[in-house]
């Protein structure tokens, strides 16, 4: 291997390759880094995006990253110290705390490693402690926020110097436009999760992609719909596909509200979903009901890419992604009468006036939202840092 080549071998840190935002922006950069000529290793605990590294060469190498335990945390830095050493890695990129502590201090035994982190989100800071164990993402020399929101909390609740303050790139989300377009989705693949599912035939349908935690908004949206639920004239499902973990005191809480409401004909959670594109195509109303603030939003883009119409909680980096009744519709937080309201505006709103909401958002995204900006704009970072 030569030096040239010893100067591009970047290391993506990150707990798991779950299906998430914060694994899909790390396969994404990943791969766009391996077809610009970098070497790209990626270290987690694994997951089923795994495959789709190793399927571009991409190195993938297991460890213990997800775990809290500091006695892992403490072991896990001279796992990551072996992997720097063996591979001669010359930029770290932090995406997630705990994993950041590990991988922080193995590269403070070696000279010259520069580090990367990514911000997906706005930390909480309700206290002391809690601050302590964020401030490891603050530490790197260039620090990547998703969106304006995170930038513009993290300079509210935390200090940094001038110089510092100069390090913090804004980097959105993208979405790929090809994957993500409703003209590149054939009817067998809507047949086959349409079929899978068992959805019925000419019933709107109302979708909420989502791991199932507690900060997403299920509760919101479920209280919505058995306000919906009270008109007849309004059919519709309501699918609500993402991880679930079983016999959780959330699962527990979610399926007493659709007991006491009686929501089991509208409600649907089919799991995991492996073909985001089609599930938007069959769908008619895509909604992100998060509680507390996201640092982006990036069913939002998906969703709009794909032409369909969102419906958002007015909060965080959905502000920045829509603008009310413009190129989509914004909700009060945690309010599901007002949720309820949206959703019932779009399904009685003509086909006119919704196409004119989706061009709107459609034309957005691709301008400002697609994948290749993203990966660009992290790639001219890469190479600044290594110059």
């Amino acid at each position: 291997m030569t030096n040239i080549e010893n100067k591009k071998i970047i290391l993506q840190i990150i707990p798991s390759m779950e299906m998430g935002g914060a694994e899909m922006g790390t396969l994404e950069i990943s791969r766009y880094m391996k077809k610009k000529g970098w070497n790209v290793i990626v270290a987690s605990s694994g997951g089923s995006l795994v495959k789709k590294l190793t399927i571009k060469n991409i190195l993938h190498i297991k460890l213990p990253l997800k775990s809290k335990n500091p006695l892992i945390i403490f072991f896990n830095i001279f796992r990551i110290a072996w992997v720097i050493k063996k591979n001669k890695i010359k930029i770290v990129h932090l995406r997630s705390r705990a994993p950041a502590w590990s991988a922080y201090y193995a590269c403070s035994m070696f000279r010259g490693i520069k580090i990367v982190s990514t911000i997906h989100g706005a930390y909480s800071v309700q206290n002391f402690f809690k601050k302590i164990y964020n401030s490891i993402m603050l530490k790197p020399t260039f620090i990547i926020a998703i969106s304006k929101y995170v930038k513009n909390y993290l300079l509210t609740n935390y200090k940094f110097s001038k110089r510092k303050k100069e390090s913090i790139f804004i980097i959105p989300r993208g979405v790929d436009l090809e994957k993500f377009d409703p003209k590149n989705i054939d009817s067998k693949r809507l047949f086959f999760l349409s079929n899978n599912w068992q959805l019925p035939d000419g019933i709107p349908i109302i979708l909420f992609p989502s791991r199932i935690a507690p900060f997403k908004g299920h509760k919101t949206l479920l209280k919505a719909i058995a306000i919906l639920k009270k008109d007849p004239k309004i059919p519709f499902i309501c699918l609500m596909p993402g991880l679930v973990k079983k016999n959780s005191n959330y699962e527990n809480e979610l399926n007493s509200i659709i007991q006491d409401n009686e929501l089991a004909d509208y409600i649907r959670f089919p799991g995991p979903c492996f073909d985001m594109p089609a599930a938007y195509k069959i769908s008619d109303i895509v909604v992100s009901a998060a509680d507390k603030p996201e640092g982006f939003g990036r069913i939002i883009i998906e969703s709009q890419s794909m032409e369909r119409p969102v419906i958002a909680s007015a909060h965080g980096g959905s502000l920045e992604l829509i603008k009310n009744n413009y190129n989509g519709l914004l909700f009060k937080p945690k309010n599901e009468q007002d949720l309820a309201d949206k959703i019932k505006y779009l399904l009685r709103l003509s086909q006119k006036e919704k196409k004119k909401i989706v061009k709107r958002a459609k034309e957005i995204v691709n301008k400002k939202y697609n994948i290749d900006n993203m990966c660009e704009s992290n790639f001219k970072l890469y190479n600044s840092i290594v110059r």
